[in-house]
């Protein structure tokens, strides 16, 4: 493939990256409705990379990089789920609850990856002569750690709006008298 072929690969990883984005800040603005499965499964399009990922870590990944890749992805996720809470709303409505230091990081930490990915990748060209990378790996790394991270993410909002919804749920429950047949 061409510098040109990556760069436009790169443009579209990037404009996936600020959709996603754009959505879970959007998301986070409306109630939650129903059992939140959407939590879990609302980024459905992380799914469709994820045979070419396996492919290309399986076939020539290290385990090293896969333990890296794991490793990153479960750490990206840590500050999205420590910020992440609900909330019900006096109209009996869960919603996502404001948090300033959530935003941060949401719109902050693609903002950081941009800007490190620049620096690395004009410190140090990666195409020269002497040395040819396999980009197609690196890149379904970059992409797996992504995939990762929002997973764990979504699973860590997942339990924490059960959580709440079965808070709520228990004191109106626990006025009900048990009956012992």
């Amino acid at each position: 493939m061409t510098s040109y072929q990556w760069d436009l690969i790169g443009y579209g990883v990037w404009a996936l990256i600020i959709w996603m984005t754009l959505r879970q800040f959007m998301q986070t603005r409306r109630p939650v409705k129903g059992s939140g499965l959407r939590l879990l499964l609302g980024d459905w399009m992380l799914f469709a990379p994820l045979p070419w990922i396996i492919y290309c870590v399986a076939s020539r990944g290290t385990l090293e990089q896969v333990g890296w890749m794991l490793g990153l992805g479960v750490l990206v996720a840590v500050p999205y789920i420590l910020t992440s809470r609900f909330v019900k709303t006096p109209s009996g409505q869960i919603m996502f609850k404001f948090n300033a230091l959530f935003y941060l990081f949401l719109f902050g930490l693609p903002y950081v990856r941009y800007v490190i990915r620049n620096k690395v990748f004009h410190s140090y060209p990666i195409l020269d002569a002497r040395h040819r990378p396999d980009i197609e790996l690196m890149l379904a790394e970059y992409i797996a750690v992504l995939v990762i991270f929002t997973l764990i993410w979504r699973l860590g909002m997942y339990i924490q709006y059960t959580r709440t919804r079965n808070r709520e749920e228990a004191p109106a429950s626990a006025g009900q008298p048990t009956r012992i047949a």
